[in-house]
């Protein structure tokens, strides 16, 4: 008796019944029917708002049906979508048929009793295959109506319907159609096959059938409403979205959640081999698990909820305790000292370290094992609100959820701003929390019977939630175990900040290392370039050497002669130069001093002959200069001792000598000085305007430098020229 008390209490008619249905007069013709049904279908809510699928599934389910009665509110039979679809692939009369001529009479119908269950009008429906029962008084009249859509939303079976695989509810059969089909077409075939719904098909190239979307047979209904002409309009006119598919093995509550959050009404079950099993609804389950099943199933969670409304009546409230017995028990205080010592752990662990992930999992695990709970997890939320588990402590025998996503369209709208705002959200059972059937059944895959969440913020950001899941039960969540979770989530906003500046300066360093090593292959690829460069140049002034120096052998005018030797040191200067660059460390400097020996032992080579040599001393010390100096010094010292050679020492004496020197001044300027002790320049010759090619080249490349040159005629010969060491990029 008492178990009877419970059912009629707690799975009685009203949960369920729709009080307004749709009803119609026995004489009105099929056509004004029709449209009624139409009308009532396009003014449900629309997918999309803000309203979860099971309300608008109830609003849909009222517009399928038509409850004929009399004038007195007697039923007399029920015209629905079948009955609709017969009369439209028929071709009767629709103006001149009346729904009195077509409704299905007599109607299968639920007498209204205060004993009468949900479960007693379930099996009925199941008994019959139907998807409407109109609930009528001991008198006949209409009392209301019983759909498949109001029994799912008032029963709790979230918990069975995650471990059955979607091969079981997935009963319906997937009745195809090419997607040229006309909708006429397509109306006949349902009441031929005496379907609701033809699953839309076309054929590739390699001949495979894909499915592009769904007709249903209220869509047919709509449509004739309208005044359409059904036989030339194609199916695609009114194609619903691409059907989700599910593989054999997947959840019926996994799908269900697919469902809802896409706003879609239909999937297809497919074998591992591609091949279509079956079509399922959110409703199909009710007709294909078994019955007592879902009975023991619903009345087991409605009992846990009734038990634990229970122990909450027995519950006393902190502000309710009186005075004398408001000081803490020994086991209070203590579970306190342990939820500091567990915050000091916290704050100890992210001064020690910048591990994030070991931050975050040591104090998941300390966290359950202090609420004594079956899993805390931590869910970081992506951009658009979708998000993953990236950190968990689970209780043994409970299903892992660590790495799982999820993509809750309700969250934004409804949610995130409050968790923003530091919402935190206690929840003693999510069956009595006034949740929608989305936000359970995402719950439920987690195995989630009661939470705690609160929000981790960084600033005005919600990075995510540290969530407290107790899987096994009902439970209340004390006080200080929920000021706990708040300081853990502030403790742990703390280290993700930390521990992200740390990753932001290592992803720095890592790319300015990158960058460093690709100007690094940058530098030598062109350092190799650069050498190559110089070489080839060396080589092509080489050839031009040569060139002068063959074309030399059929030259018997000593003048010309003496003018391509000269040429030919001036191309050696400078290809010594680029040799020079070519062999060094420092593409960008030469040293002077290896260049000066090197280019006056050529010279000395190219002019004396005699038997007592010249002497050549050179003073540089460790002077360096850039090729845009080097060059222009180096022709200078090329013709200034091409001269003192071939002019200053008309006898040969040991003591004739030539003397280069380079210094630094104390203006950063450098000063070089090419002097010897021969016969000496003649007192009327200005060496600024001469007809010698060599001199004018002397003064050209001093203007080059931007440098000032003078001449000693005391002791010999002897130039002084003082210039700066131009830019690479020109003179400075």
């Amino acid at each position: 008796m008492e178990q009877q008390n419970f059912l009629v209490s707690r799975f009685s008619l009203e949960h369920a019944v729709d009080p307004r249905p749709l009803t119609i007069r026995p004489d009105t013709a099929l056509q004004a029917a029709i449209e009624i049904m139409g009308k009532a279908q396009s003014s449900c809510v629309a997918p999309g708002l803000e309203l979860s699928l099971h309300p608008n599934l109830q609003r849909q389910a009222r517009a399928q049906v038509l409850l004929v009665v009399n004038e007195r509110n007697r039923l007399l039979g029920v015209f629905g979508e079948r009955e609709v679809l017969h009369a439209i692939a028929s071709g009767v009369d629709l103006m001149r048929t009346t729904v009195a001529d077509a409704a299905q009479q007599p109607a299968i119908v639920l007498t209204d009793s205060p004993e009468v269950t949900l479960f007693a009008a379930l099996a009925l429906l199941r008994q019959h295959q139907i998807h409407h029962l109109p609930v009528v008084s001991t008198e006949g009249t209409i009392v209301g109506l019983i759909t498949a859509a109001g029994i799912r939303s008032a029963l709790h079976v979230d918990d069975l319907l995650k471990s059955r695989p979607v091969t079981e509810v997935a009963k319906d059969p997937v009745v195809q159609a090419p997607q040229t089909t006309s909708i006429l077409t397509v109306a006949r075939l349902m009441a031929e096959r005496q379907v609701n719904q033809v699953v839309l098909t076309q054929t590739n190239v390699n001949q495979e059938t894909t499915a592009v979307g769904i007709i249903s047979a209220r869509n047919i209904i709509l449509l004739n409403s309208l005044g359409l002409d059904l036989s030339k309009l194609p199916a695609t006119a009114v194609l619903n979205p691409a059907l989700p598919c599910f593989s054999a093995s997947d959840s019926v509550l996994a799908a269900y959640w697919y469902m809802q959050q896409q706003q879609v009404q239909h999937f297809i079950v497919t074998s591992p081999t591609g091949e279509w099993l079956g079509l399922g609804t959110p409703t199909s389950f009710l007709y294909s698990l078994d019955l007592p099943t879902i009975v023991t199933s619903a009345i087991a969670v409605e009992q846990s909820i009734e038990a634990f409304a229970a122990d909450g009546d027995r519950f006393t409230p902190p502000s309710m305790v009186t005075a004398e017995s408001s000081s803490l028990n020994l086991e209070e205080l203590r579970e306190q000292l342990a939820c500091s010592r567990l915050l000091e752990r916290m704050a100890l662990h992210i001064r020690e370290s910048l591990q994030l992930n070991t931050i975050l999992q040591t104090a998941v695990d300390e966290v359950r094992q202090f609420l004594k709970t079956e899993r805390v997890l931590i869910y970081r939320f992506n951009p658009d609100w979708s998000g993953r588990v990236v950190v968990e402590s689970v209780g043994q025998g409970w299903q892992p959820a660590l790495g799982s996503t999820t993509q809750d369209t309700c969250f934004g709208q409804n949610y995130a701003q409050a968790y923003k705002e530091g919402r935190t959200l206690v929840t003693d059972d999510i069956y009595t929390a006034g949740f929608s059937q989305c936000h359970i059944d995402i719950l439920v895959l987690f195995d989630v019977r009661a939470s705690l969440v609160v929000p981790i913020l960084q600033g005005n950001h919600l990075w995510g939630l540290l969530c407290a899941y107790h899987c096994s039960e009902p439970r209340h969540w004390r006080s200080f175990e929920v000021e706990l979770l708040k300081q853990l989530a502030t403790h742990m906003a703390i280290a993700i900040q930390q521990s992200e500046l740390y990753q932001q300066l290592q992803n720095e360093l890592a790319e300015r290392k990158k960058a460093e090593a690709q100007l690094k292959i940058s530098l030598r690829e062109k350092e190799s370039l650069l050498k190559e460069i110089h070489h080839r140049v060396k080589n092509n002034l080489q050839v031009i050497s040569s060139v002068l120096r063959l074309q030399s052998d059929y030259v018997k005018d000593e003048q010309v002669l003496e003018l391509f030797k000269d040429s030919q040191n001036r191309i050696r200067s400078m290809a010594l130069i680029h040799e020079k660059l070519y062999q060094s460390s420092d593409l960008s400097r030469i040293n002077l001093s290896e260049y000066l020996t090197e280019l006056t032992g050529n010279l000395m080579r190219s002019y004396t002959s005699r038997a007592v040599p010249i002497r050549l001393r050179i003073t540089s010390g460790d002077a360096w200069l850039n090729i845009d100096t080097a060059i222009p010094c180096g022709l200078i010292i090329n013709e200034l001792v091409s001269n003192s050679l071939k002019h200053a020492f008309p006898q040969p004496q040991e003591t004739n000598e030539i003397e280069i020197e380079i210094q630094k001044t104390a203006a950063e300027q450098l000063t070089l000085t090419v002097r010897d002790n021969g016969i000496g320049l003649p007192e009327t010759l200005d060496f600024r305007n001469t007809e010698s090619l060599g001199l004018e080249l002397v003064c050209i490349f001093t203007e080059q430098l931007g440098g000032r040159i003078e001449l000693d005629r005391s002791n010999g010969t002897a130039f002084t020229l003082t210039f700066s060491e131009m830019s690479d990029t020109g003179r400075e």
